[in-house]
């Protein structure tokens, strides 16, 4: 299967760095650009159908997948490289899928490796989203490094100006309000308190929940309805941190109680927020139950499951690559009794893979 050694590879995803070849105050991994693009879509497609959705998200894992191997080529390289041999760069790209096929068997190859059409308007919408996202990110650098973020900045306004497209204004006021909020998670780093050779954001980790429960989901051969319910809990389980922080377990649990109270704090942060903003109002509260109770019901099992996964392969990242820490191998052998109780499928072989990384 090698789904263990795929999710390590594309842990890449994590310092792969965005605007990489400019300075910049705060520094966007691929991973957190794709939590970003995950959030806002969700939203803006909250109306469409669930079937729908979980294809519009799929595409941002396939869209993804390339940039594992060959990390991030900035746009206008890229354009300039088509320029002068398109036929060269798709060659690049097909064998960069080819690759990946090698890890999966052809069950979850086939479900996988396909980027899914739509028509012109949600098209054109999921290249808002992206641009959008593009748009924050330099507009935050812009602050100190007008002379490098600037031009991209004013590009990417003529772009999303030129644009004719429904709900235009919404689909902003989202933005302004989901990216707002989201670049908080791109700021927060986890495990804060120890010392990491490879730093992964609250958005990052977010991202891999969403990576693992969905490729859970398709070894498990799951309805749409179930996926869906599990891609729309791996996005929000971590959106309450934005407003208190990250609050780790062994935290949570030192006083009984405690955990119940911050449960409440985080209801009572999200709806001060979404409570007067008129766009957001009405499509939080369609998601509020994946936000509050992301481990609950069936969905929840699989996001448990990948959330401490996740969790599993950022320690074994840092054991591999040489931090003492005793911390990181503690948590690494916790983690992995913990997370057979919670898994509602055979994982044994995909945690084999990951522990290999550490002991090969």
């Amino acid at each position: 299967m090698n789904i263990g050694n795929f999710l390590l590879e594309s842990s890449n995803l994590f310092t792969v760095y965005r605007w990489n070849n400019n300075p910049a105050i705060v520094r966007f991994s691929e991973s957190d650009n794709i939590y970003n693009n995950l959030l806002l879509s969700i939203f803006v497609f909250s109306e469409e159908s669930k079937e729908n959705l979980v294809k519009i998200l799929h595409n941002k894992i396939y869209e993804a997948i390339p940039k594992i191997r060959l990390s991030d080529i900035s746009l206008a390289t890229k354009s300039k490289i088509e320029e002068k041999g398109k036929k060269l760069w798709d060659e690049v790209i097909n064998k960069t899928y080819k690759e990946v096929e090698s890890y999966f068997d052809i069950d979850i190859r086939s479900k996988l490796l396909i980027h899914y059409a739509f028509d012109e308007e949600i098209e054109k919408k999921v290249r808002m989203i992206n641009l959008l996202v593009a748009q924050k990110e330099a507009s935050i650098n812009e602050r100190v490094f007008p002379e490098y973020y600037t031009e991209p900045k004013i590009k990417n306004q003529t772009k999303i100006k030129k644009m004719d497209i429904q709900d235009k204004k919404e689909i902003e006021e989202l933005a302004n309000e989901l990216l707002e909020i989201s670049t908080r998670l791109v700021t927060m780093i986890r495990w804060n308190k120890n010392h990491r050779n490879i730093k992964s954001s609250v958005a990052s980790h977010t991202f891999f929940v969403f990576l693992i429960s969905y490729l859970l989901a398709l070894k498990a051969n799951l309805q749409m309805k179930e996926i869906y319910d599990i891609m729309i809990a791996s996005i929000l389980h971590d959106l309450p941190e934005a407003f208190t922080g990250d609050v780790i377990s062994p935290t949570k649990r030192k006083v009984r109680g405690l955990e119940e109270i911050i449960g409440e704090i985080e209801k009572d942060f999200i709806k001060d927020w979404y409570n007067d903003k008129i766009a957001l109002k009405e499509k939080i509260k369609k998601y509020e139950k994946y936000i509050y109770a992301p481990f609950e019901n069936d969905y929840g099992a699989y996001v448990k499951t990948s959330d401490l996964m996740a969790a599993l392969i950022e320690c074994s990242l840092e054991i591999s690559t040489g931090n003492q820490n005793k911390y990181f191998i503690d948590t690494f052998k916790t983690i992995k009794k913990e997370i057979l109780h919670f898994s509602p499928i055979d994982i044994s072989e995909i945690m084999n893979e990951i522990e290999s990384s550490i002991h090969p």
